[in-house]
């Protein structure tokens, strides 16, 4: 079996009869074509209704109006008959609870509706959708049978069932695992200072980058990489420096100092093997185009701020394992904020929590509320900005599928955080057209 995984702003289209295509999508649109006469397939994973005419030429995948017809293209290319085909779609998930915002921000809205208008322009008769909501789904298509599987992702089966009177974290018990937890290295702890104190220079980072061979080696390997396209192999720090960036460099020298803590399975969450160190860095440079969208001007601090925001999930873990499916019979069942239903379950929640490491680690009191408070941005008093734009970030990653696990499922943009930055529908166009880019950026990192 050949599996494929199809990217935000790509397409995939396939005649060989072991190859399964999928994706991960959250507001933006899937769109599987089948002919099972010629056993001919594709996915396309659109991201926007539609782009500018230069846009839908230089990358058509990325939108609806255009994606779709050049899946159905690349197919009869292959042998497809278009009067075989037949369609399916997910997605399109809306990413503000409210309700007066539905037609303007809630992009998932308008994807679903130009994708219909497409396939109904086309000609081609849908056979299955699964859209709107507030959940990522995977799509998934198997060649060799045609067969479309759409699932919620987080709504895994198979988790042990754990009676709710067990009993709720006691608070020694939680401190002693963040006491266990292994700390923040000395090196991004330094970096981190400089939000708040302007006094290390960048020959001190260097200093200390240079003493840590494996983050040394992470920021040349990084640097070398296709994606800054530089003509000259760089072999030194300061040259580094010169040519990508202090803000880039910093942001580097982060997210390979997380590595190690952020690397493993987290199952309490649904997070495979190396997903929470992925959706944390998109977080952050998602979290870093708002605020240059918005001309913000502290993007060093939203960056690092998103990069932490979860720091919560790896200390409740073990906890939040053992009584998975409470916590999801409550989101599922009794339509339960999952933060809510942390709380009721295991009496705290992982951005509480997230807080509480972070004071204990002396961080900046801006990245505290950012942590603690990512979901909840109406409670932030000292950095309303920081905490709406972390909080938008989080959303809109997870539903460009860098998901940060079960609790996806109830994530969604609260008006308080589109008030405090003043975020308009044209904002958040800009800033989705450039996720695929972000995405192998944050992919590198």
């Amino acid at each position: 079996m050949a599996i494929y995984t199809v990217s935000p702003g790509e397409f995939k289209v396939s005649k060989d009869p072991s190859a399964v295509l999928q994706t991960c999508l959250g507001s933006c649109v899937g769109i599987v074509l089948y002919d099972r006469e010629a056993a001919i397939g594709g996915l396309v994973h659109t991201l926007l209704p539609a782009g500018s005419e230069e846009s839908e030429k230089t990358v058509p995948a990325r939108y609806a109006r255009s994606g779709i017809p050049l899946l159905l293209s690349e197919m009869i290319k292959l042998g497809a008959s278009k009067e075989r085909i037949v369609a399916a779609i997910a997605g399109g998930a809306l990413i503000s609870s409210d309700s007066k915002l539905s037609v303007e921000m809630n992009i998932g809205g308008r994807n679903c509706g130009m994708v219909l208008e497409i396939l109904g322009m086309e000609g081609i008769p849908l056979v299955k959708q699964d859209i709107g909501g507030h959940f990522q789904r995977v799509l998934k298509l198997e060649l060799a049978t045609g067969q479309t599987d759409i699932r919620i992702r987080g709504k895994e089966e198979g988790r042990p069932r754990i009676s709710e009177a067990t009993g709720k974290i006691k608070f020694r018990d939680l401190m002693r695992r963040i006491d266990r937890l292994k700390p923040l290295p000395e090196i991004a702890r330094r970096i981190i200072s400089r939000i708040e104190y302007s006094g290390s220079s960048l020959s001190d980072l260097e200093k200390y980058i240079l003493k840590d061979q494996a983050i040394t080696a992470n920021i040349l390997k990084v640097c070398n990489s296709a994606y800054y396209g530089l003509q000259h192999k760089i072999s030194s720090i300061n040259r580094a420096v010169v040519l990508i960036g202090a803000e880039t460099l910093r942001n580097i020298v982060l997210a390979a100092s997380l590595y190690n803590l952020y690397k493993e399975r987290i199952d309490g969450y649904s997070l495979e093997k190396g997903a929470m160190l992925k959706h944390s860095v998109c977080c952050g440079m998602v979290a870093e185009l708002i605020a240059n969208e918005k001309k913000f001007k502290d993007c060093d601090v939203v960056f690092t701020a998103g990069l932490l925001h979860d720091i919560g999930k790896m200390i409740l873990d073990e906890y939040a394992f053992e009584k998975f499916n409470l916590i999801m019979d409550r989101v599922v069942n009794d339509n339960m904020p999952f933060l809510d239903a942390e709380d009721t379950i295991l009496g705290y929640n992982h951005a509480q929590v997230g807080g509480l490491a972070a004071r204990e680690w002396n961080l900046p009191e801006v990245l505290i509320e950012a942590i603690s408070f990512h979901h909840q941005p109406e409670k932030a008093k000292g950095n309303p900005q920081v905490v709406s734009i972390v909080h938008i970030a989080d959303v809109i990653s997870s539903m460009a599928g860098a998901g940060g696990g079960a609790d996806d499922l109830a994530n969604r943009i609260h008006q308080s955080a589109i008030s405090a930055i003043n975020l308009q529908k044209d904002d958040v166009d800009r800033i989705v057209e450039k996720l695929p880019e972000v995405m192998r950026h944050a992919e590198i990192l």
